[in-house]
């Protein structure tokens, strides 16, 4: 096949729980699945992020919902591409200002949500964010906190 990978996919989904702790029950099971095959929070890093708290960030930006998943495909490239190429695909195809664009790139460099949320300030919901900092706190209640980066540039 292709490349000679044979990639191995795990799903889990929770149904009927709204909470945020359901959010963090699948991430304790990934966790204590690596763990059981040795793997350690110096070994790899988790990346969470929230496509309700990056809604709101876009929003409050003026990107309306109808460019929301093509902005996040093109945010979630941030990692690969960097910020310049970011900022020039936002803008030649996504037609975002330069200022808007640029503005995105910010976000995606916050390396926490406290971080996120200062940078955005009042023109953000504040629920998104609350839940958010409530999953990396119960995530360090249950002792895996160490596991989970901040990364704003996730969109998937």
């Amino acid at each position: 096949r292709g490349r000679r990978r044979e990639p191995y996919q795990w799903n889990m989904d929770i149904v009927g729980c709204p909470s945020v702790t359901a959010e963090v029950e699948l991430l304790s099971a990934v966790v204590q699945f690596f763990r059981n095959i040795g793997i350690t929070s110096s070994d790899i890093g988790i990346k969470v992020n929230s496509r309700k708290v990056m809604a709101s960030v876009l929003s409050a930006m003026g990107v309306g919902d109808d460019k929301f998943a093509p902005v996040c495909v093109v945010m979630d490239k941030f990692d690969k591409i960097g910020a310049d190429a970011v900022i020039a695909e936002l803008t030649e195809t996504q037609a975002l200002s330069k200022e808007t664009a640029t503005k995105i790139v910010a976000c995606l460099l916050c390396k926490s949500v406290d971080d996120l949320a200062a940078l955005c300030g009042d023109e953000v919901d504040s629920s998104g964010v609350d839940e958010l900092k409530r999953l990396f706190e119960l995530a360090d209640d249950y002792g895996f906190g160490d596991w989970l980066l901040f990364d704003a540039s996730v969109g998937r």
